[in-house]
Order: C-alpha cells, then sequence, then structure tokens
C-alpha cells in the first residue's frame, strides 16, 4: 500500500540496487492503490508502542516493510483527525537519525534521515524512532524495541477520512534496515517468547465474519484442511511459486511458458483484488463464463466454475461466490443481478509475470507466514467461528472490516465486525 525513500541530508545515500528496488515497490505500490480505487475493502486492528503504551488503530499490510504512525509533532490536518506518537510521553522512545544507523540515537534534530512514503493516492513526510512495540491485543501481546517511522506530514487523501491511523507493515526485507521488520525483531526477542516465528491470517469467508490477525503460530481451529507450506520463492514481498490454474478441475496449462519459475504468487493483505497479468487473466476470465470482461449480466441461479491453484502439488479451489460479487440490479427484479469477479488485469510489476492473491483468496483461505524459514502456509478456512482465545502461546488481535465505499479508500466506510470501542484521542 505504500512505498518510500530516505531523503539523506547526511551520509545515506542509494546504491544502484537500492534505487532499482525502490522503483519495482513503487510500481507495486501503485497497481495495489488501483486496486483499492476498483474496489475498496479494508482490515485493521491495534499496535501499541511506547512506555506507558499508545495504541493506535493500524492496517496489517503483508506488502509494505515499516510501521507508520502519526506524530505529535505533525501539524497537517490528516494528523489531527487521529492518535498521534507522542514520544515525550514514553519512557523508553529514542529518536534515530540515519537508516543505516538504526540503533545509534539522534543527536541533533535538524541533522536526520527524511522518509518520503508513498500511500496510494496520497504521501506523507516522517522520521525515525525507536520505542517499545507490542502486538496482539487479547491475550498476553508480544513486545520489542523496534524502530519505525512517525510521520511528520500526511495528505488529506487518503489519512484525513481514514478509521485508522497507520500501518503495520509485515513484509520480508522491505524495509530500510532488518531494525525496522516489526515482526522480524518481535519473533526474534520478544517478550514473552514466541514459540514460533510465525504470524496467520483469517479474514473468514464473508466481510460479516470474524477476523484475526495472530502472532506466535497458527490456530488449527481456523482450519477446515491441513496446512500446506510453500517456500518463499523471492524475498521481498510473501511470494512463492504455483505450477498451474484449474477451472472445475481441468488444468489451464498457463504456467508452462514461464518455464522453471512457473507461475508467480504474492499474498497480500493489501489488495482487495486478485490481479495477474492481462495475458493469462483473460483465458481464466473465457473459462469463468466472463467473457473478456470483469462484469457481466446474471442471474440469481447462476452457477459459475470453481477456480483453482495447484500449489506445491496441493488443489486449492475458490468457488464462485469466493471470487465474484452478486447485486441485483433493482429491488423488485432480484432475479437479474450483475456478476463482478474481483480479477484485475495489471502490467508490469518491475518483477516480472506476477498474481497477486489479495483479500478474495485470502477470505477463502488461511495463511500462514514463517519469517525464520522463508516459507507460507496455506489452509482452507474454517467456515465455524472459533471458541475461545486459542492456545495460551498465541496473540490474537481482532481485525475490523470495512465495506467498499466510494471510488477510493478515503470514501466512507461502515465497520462490519468486530468493532472496539473507540479509544480517545
Amino acid at each position: 500500500m505504500m512505498r518510500g525513500t530516505s531523503v539523506a541530508q547526511h551520509h545515506t545515500s542509494f546504491s544502484s540496487q537500492s534505487r532499482a528496488r525502490a522503483a519495482q515497490d513503487a510500481q507495486f505500490a501503485r497497481m495495489r492503490a488501483e486496486a483499492q480505487r476498483v474496489h475498496a475493502l479494508q482490515y485493521y486492528g491495534e499496535v501499541a508502542i511506547g512506555t506507558p503504551a499508545q495504541t493506535f488503530t493500524v492496517l496489517f499490510d503483508t506488502g509494505s516493510g515499516h510501521l507508520l504512525v502519526p506524530s505529535g509533532r505533525c501539524d497537517s490536518a490528516a494528523c489531527a483527525k487521529h492518535k498521534s506518537f507522542k514520544a515525550n510521553k514514553s519512557s523508553t522512545a529514542m529518536p534515530i537519525g540515519w537508516a543505516d544507523e538504526p540503533l545509534k540515537r539522534a543527536e541533533d534534530e535538524t541533522d536526520r534521515d527524511t522518509k518520503v512514503i508513498n500511500f496510494a493516492m496520497g504521501d506523507a513526510v516522517g522520521q525515525y524512532m525507536r520505542d517499545r512495540v507490542c502486538l496482539g491485543g487479547l491475550s498476553v501481546p508480544f513486545c520489542a524495541l523496534a524502530d519505525f517511522v512517525e510521520m511528520t506530514e500526511e495528505s488529506d487523501n487518503p489519512f484525513k477520512d481514514a478509521e485508522w491511523d497507520g500501518v503495520v507493515g509485515l513484509g520480508q526485507s522491505v524495509s530500510d534496515a532488518p531494525e525496522f521488520n516489526i515482526f522480524g525483531v518481535l519473533a526474534g526477542n520478544s517478550t514473552p517468547r514466541m514459540h514460533e516465528p510465525v504470524f496467520s491470517v483469517y479474514l473468514g469467508r464473508n466481510v460479516e465474519d470474524e477476523a484475526e490477525i495472530s502472532f506466535g503460530g497458527v490456530r488449527p481451529e481456523r482450519m477446515a484442511s491441513p496446512m500446506t507450506w510453500v517456500k518463499v520463492y523471492e524475498e521481498g514481498y510473501w511470494q512463492f511459486q504455483f505450477s498451474d490454474f484449474l477451472i472445475d478441475g481441468k488444468p489451464m496449462n498457463l504456467c508452462q511458458k514461464y518455464g522453471q519459475r512457473q507461475c508467480q504468487a504474492v499474498l497480500d493483505t493489501g489488495s482487495s483484488l486478485m490481479m495477474g497479468p492481462n495475458e493469462d487473466l483473460q483465458p481464466i476470465l473465457r473459462a469463468l463464463r466472463f467473457a473478456n470482461d470483469t462484469q457481466i449480466n446474471c442471474t440469481s441461479n447462476q452457477s459459475f466454475p470453481r477456480l483453482g491453484f495447484v500449489i506445491a502439488n496441493e488443489t486449492f479451489e475458490m468457488d464462485g461466490d469466493d471470487y465474484m460479487d452478486r447485486t441485483p440490479y433493482a429491488k423488485n427484479k432480484p432475479d437479474e443481478q450483475a456478476c463482478w469477479a474481483h480479477l484485475m488485469p495489471i502490467g508490469d510489476t518491475g518483477r516480472g509475470p506476477i498474481f497477486v492473491l489479495g483479500m478474495p483468496f485470502m477470505r477463502a483461505f488461511y495463511t500462514a507466514y514463517n519469517v525464520r524459514d522463508k516459507k507460507i502456509g496455506i489452509a482452507r478456512a474454517s467456515s465455524k467461528a472459533a471458541k475461545g482465545n486459542g492456545a495460551a502461546d498465541i496473540a490474537e488481535e481482532p481485525l475490523v472490516s470495512l465495506r467498499p465505499g466510494g471510488d477510493d479508500i478515503g470514501g466512507k466506510m461502515p465497520t462490519l465486525s468486530n468493532k472496539k470501542k473507540s479509544t480517545a484521542k
């Protein structure tokens, strides 16, 4: 959902490799922003920062790499509408001067790195801080000292009208230094100690259902099938290899042209659609009976094929209602509907042909992310409500869902599930 570059006033400079990665990241960010413009849907929870803890409402984003919260020094109108981090209220806060010295206190407030963040349809500017960060709110949370970005400027769009204050980036190797990789830091150095260096995401089959992110392991009660693990193919995002698409169990043979690389996919909590190269998505849409478009006229009793993925020699199938929406044209004609497939053609991502498996896929499947072993787990999501708070060594954070509203993520979107009582700004 965001990507940024460090503007060094001192000794930090970009290598050609860093510039290339920044360009790739910016292209990926634009693609994800377009998905939000087409179909805005988000899930948010909470993170605690500082001593004593200051709590923020955040998006948990597997496609970005930093923890971002508004700064108490921010005077933008967008910051004024949200909770801000007040460093002078935390006994453990420490300003950081430079991205390449993430453990060193800033000696001069006027001589520090400035982080420029391109976020959806807007941008923000921030500086680096270090403090105690805690993830997992219902049970005993995991806490550790980690670096993050406090935003000192924010554009109105999309921040001003957002339901959330900031973002927790959960991507791999996309932050400025390992100390900024929040989950990586907590997985290796948290109090209490994590049993497993794993976080897992459950979004429920419908946006009205329970949703949560768990830290420290997986919850078996969230799975309707055994967990299949696949190695991360390329670090940066949660990217993996799969061998084919299936339509009602029939192979499409679309991945053969990519040779040993096969098809590549990214699991992305920041994308509200599933996206892929146009040359591959068009035959899939036709096989799903959508001709050459993502929207068609349909009827309430019309059935659609199953869409499957062959991952680590296992088949993962989505029903029609998993990958599409149905909307009646009129209240007096409920049988006449518009059917819309949550599939969006995209161009070059900067990382080669990639399929982005966003929220439609992640509502159908329970996913887990192991930062130490660099592998991804996928299981069919259970539709049953979980009983209790799960295992004692797993910290769970309920996620609140937002339904689409307007034509971008700045639109008004009423909450649907797991809504917590608001906290004072």
